[in-house]
């Protein structure tokens, strides 16, 4: 068989050294297109490179080139993979720092927050607009999401969305596999794809849970091992540890990726629930854990993730490509562990497959609003259609904080389809970042954001 795949956003140097191996990982895949969509010419040839040299290395053949057009390389396509990052770091920088100037310091700026909704002003558009391309060109195709922040992305496609299958993915949850060894000691056995693990594994030993909320605020809501509830026994190991681990040489956070989930243990013990993603992400729903009294997250080991750190990890990361392409780095098609190319196996496949995704609620959360985006397990039907998994409400507290920033995600995604400058300043008044500073200077932000920023923004200024 052969397959179609179009990336927009094909130069990301980040995702595209291990999603295209997954990709070449395909079983049952001979090869076909790839199509690679990336304003970032060094960047996208680069990648094209590396794909040739996949080429060279493997059974397979793909035709890889590097498109202008974004419909035309979606055209006729089974799959389309969004990694696209309209401002790059450029735009980034802005997210981060313009903030600062008015005492809002986000360690991110990938999900929610003054920065996280600067940087959906920029992305909700374009993700509108290549779903309604995907209807004209490749109607019926599978569209899997990478891109941040995922909330607002993910309800963008979904609103243009008519027969294009759109799966909004995130690696966060693959944390809980680390958290349940430290906390209730259940390995995960070595070779196991996480996949796998939380899907097959877990359910097989009698270990039952529901993980459901928003991307990057999912949580641990319901567990039990083989009938007894071990919710408990988790928030016991909260009440006893600051850190997941023992503070020591070997485990202190040396870059803004790592910490020691004290944040993390923290909400546990305040709420009584689990939450997955990273203290970095979760930090930047609650002003009280993101602020001048705790370090904006410091205090909880929490470092921010810098424009400048970014940068080097780009050239970095371009180099091993180009190592790689240059037959200086031996090809190792050992699969990432991502979800992206089990979603797609399925699909080759046609068979039954269970994830979690952002999907549009039709009421696997209950007491979250219809058609917002939540974060749940899913099945992906041998038809193709996706079933969302009921989760039953969330917890009082967790549905709260939930219930607010689906309120802001919401306006955020209007005022940026609209080029509406009064429902930015709207959802930012909202929105719990802006408690660090005056309320009355928060138009002043919004619009410095929006002038920094213009270039990517025509809905707002043409």
């Amino acid at each position: 068989m052969k397959i179609k795949l179009a990336v927009i956003g094909g130069g990301s140097v980040n995702w595209m050294r291990g999603l295209m191996r997954d990709v070449y990982c395909l079983k049952n895949v001979e090869g076909g297109e790839i199509r690679l969509v990336d304003p970032n010419v060094s960047h996208v040839t680069s990648v094209k490179n590396m794909l040739l040299k996949f080429n060279e290395c493997s059974d397979k053949y793909f035709d890889v080139s590097v498109v202008e057009d974004r419909k035309d390389a979606m055209r006729g396509c089974d799959f389309v993979l969004t990694t696209f990052s309209p401002g790059a770091m450029d735009g980034f920088f802005n997210d981060l720092e313009i903030p600062v100037k008015y005492g809002v310091r986000l360690p991110v700026s990938m999900t929610c927050g003054i920065s996280g909704a600067s940087a959906a002003l920029r992305t909700v558009p374009v993700a509108y607009e290549i779903v309604e391309e995907m209807e004209e060109v490749c109607p019926g195709a599978v569209l899997l999401n990478v891109t941040n922040p995922m909330t607002a992305v993910s309800k963008a496609m979904n609103l243009s969305a008519k027969t294009v299958k759109v799966y909004g993915i995130c690696h966060e949850i693959f944390a809980m596999g680390h958290l349940l060894e430290k906390i209730l000691g259940i390995c995960r056995p070595e070779g196991m794809s996480n996949n796998q693990y939380l899907y097959e594994y877990l359910p097989e030993i009698g270990f039952d849970y529901t993980a459901a909320g928003l991307n990057h605020y999912i949580w641990l809501t319901k567990a039990s091992l083989k009938g007894e509830d071990v919710l408990g026994k988790i928030c016991q190991f909260a009440m006893e540890h600051e850190e997941l681990e023992p503070a020591g040489e070997n485990n202190q956070a040396t870059n803004s990726y790592v910490n020691n989930c004290q944040a993390k243990l923290a909400l546990c013990r305040q709420f009584g629930y689990l939450p997955i993603p990273g203290d970095r992400h979760l930090i930047e729903f609650m002003s009280s854990m993101c602020n001048n009294q705790n370090g904006f997250g410091m205090g909880y080991g929490v470092l921010k993730t810098t424009v400048d750190s970014r940068r080097l990890d780009k050239v970095l990361q371009q180099r091993e490509i180009d190592s790689i392409a240059a037959g200086d780095i031996t090809v190792d098609f050992r699969v990432s562990g991502e979800d992206i190319a089990g979603i797609m196996q399925s699909y080759i496949d046609k068979t039954e497959m269970i994830t979690i995704c952002n999907r549009p609620n039709i009421g696997q959360i209950s007491n979250l609003p219809m058609g917002s985006i939540v974060e749940t397990k899913v099945k992906k039907e041998k038809d193709g259609s996706i079933t969302p998994i009921p989760a039953g409400e969330l917890p009082r507290p967790i549905h709260q904080i939930c219930y607010l920033h689906t309120a802001i995600i919401e306006t955020v995604v209007e005022a940026a389809l609209k080029g509406d400058r009064s429902l930015f300043i709207e959802a930012m008044s909202m929105d719990p970042s802006t408690g660090t500073m005056d309320f009355r200077k928060i138009p002043q932000l919004c619009d410095d954001l929006l002038k920094a920023n213009r270039k990517w923004l025509p809905r707002f200024f043409d």
